[in-house]
């Protein structure tokens, strides 16, 4: 599970530290979807800023984008920043199962960047 998971007032903030799984990030989705809030989400910001490695096979990659695409059914607007240091063209092979999606999917290597794209006050 996502190290850290808040609720915002416009949106949702994880981060994640250490070796992350794919796994973790699958239950993770699964407990921000199935909240009410979701539908109000403006914003998702997942933080992997402090991960040292996030390791997960094509098929867990797949899951969690099918995942997202059956959420966008629920809310069509939502903006998604990913911030990673590490497996970057992970981050980008996800990014682009988006490409014909109404979701914005952005890569980011810097927290202030993926912040101001968002139009969210640092934490």
């Amino acid at each position: 599970m996502a190290n850290k998971l808040n609720w915002e007032k416009s949106g949702v903030y994880w981060k994640y530290s250490g070796e992350v799984s794919g796994q973790e990030i699958i239950d993770a989705s699964r407990i921000v979807y199935g909240d009410p809030r979701f539908d109000e989400l403006e914003y998702k910001l997942v933080d992997f800023s402090d991960a040292q490695a996030v390791n997960m096979s094509d098929k867990e990659v797949a899951r969690i984008a099918f995942q997202h695409k059956a959420a966008e059914l629920s809310n069509a607007c939502v903006k998604n920043a990913i911030v990673m240091m590490v497996n970057i063209e992970l981050a980008e092979k996800f990014a682009s199962f988006f490409v014909d999606s109404t979701w914005e999917v952005e890569v980011f290597q810097d927290i202030d960047a993926a912040n101001k794209w968002l139009g969210r006050e640092a934490a």
